[in-house]
């Protein structure tokens, strides 16, 4: 076997490399650090799903969830177009179920009404598994979306963190404005100007917090409200 058309991890016989084959043998975070770190530049390929042994294992299951077989073998072809495919109907079916949630059912995966989330994740490892064996390392942006989701999405803990330092901030602000120009500025009256509930805005704030910080703020702004020029050091 040439190098042009060797695999990633794959020995001149065809047969997995060492490094490899101790991965695939416990594949673990554990593993993998231990066998990356001793060997950083070693070729490890990565991918342990069980590939057509699994798929023919689960065929039944997935047929069941109204997949089918050919698009999962696509997938460990790295088939960008069975990938995308399959990606799709998975979050079809996700928002399925969850808008019946919102409707008020319960046990959905028990009855048969929604597609078990394990399912979709083995999805998403067949995928990656199938890109890593084939070295065609190139995510489609649907998969990415369907990862997304899985993961707690784009707006997760850490986004609305930053995203509530950030209203936070812009309510200080317009406080501390005010209060430059001798207005006194109220809770109430700065949902009003932000358009959301007094009772969301009063939770940002711990007790004398928006006090305290709007008189901070009012030393950015001259008595009309304008701000200050940034003083530079000499």
């Amino acid at each position: 076997m040439s190098d042009e058309h060797r695999q990633w991890g794959v020995e001149e016989d065809g047969s997995f490399n060492e490094l490899s084959l101790a991965y695939k043998r416990n594949p673990t975070m554990e593993t993998y650090l231990a066998l990356r770190r001793a060997h950083p530049d070693a070729e490890i390929e990565i991918s342990a799903s069980g590939g057509l042994d699994t798929l023919f294992q689960i065929e039944p299951e997935l047929r069941k969830y109204g997949f089918d077989p050919a698009d999962i073998a696509g997938i460990l072809d790295a088939d960008p177009d069975a990938i995308s495919k399959v990606a799709l109907q998975c979050m079809e079916k996700l928002i399925v179920a969850k808008e019946l949630v919102a409707k008020g059912e319960t046990h959905l995966v028990g009855r048969g009404m929604a597609l078990p989330p394990s399912l979709v994740d083995w999805i998403i490892v067949v995928a990656l598994d199938g890109m890593s064996w084939t070295d065609h390392l190139e995510i489609p942006r649907d998969l990415m979306v369907l990862i997304q989701n899985r993961l707690g999405g784009v707006r997760g803990k850490y986004f609305r963190n930053f995203e509530l330092h950030e209203r936070k901030q812009t309510a200080l602000m317009i406080a501390g404005q005010m209060l430059a120009r001798g207005d006194k500025p109220s809770i109430r009256g700065l949902a009003r100007i932000l358009g959301l509930e007094a009772s969301s805005v009063s939770r940002w704030f711990e007790e004398g917090e928006f006090e305290r910080e709007s008189k901070d703020f009012a030393a950015w702004f001259d008595e009309n409200g304008r701000l200050k020029p940034l003083l530079h050091p000499k």
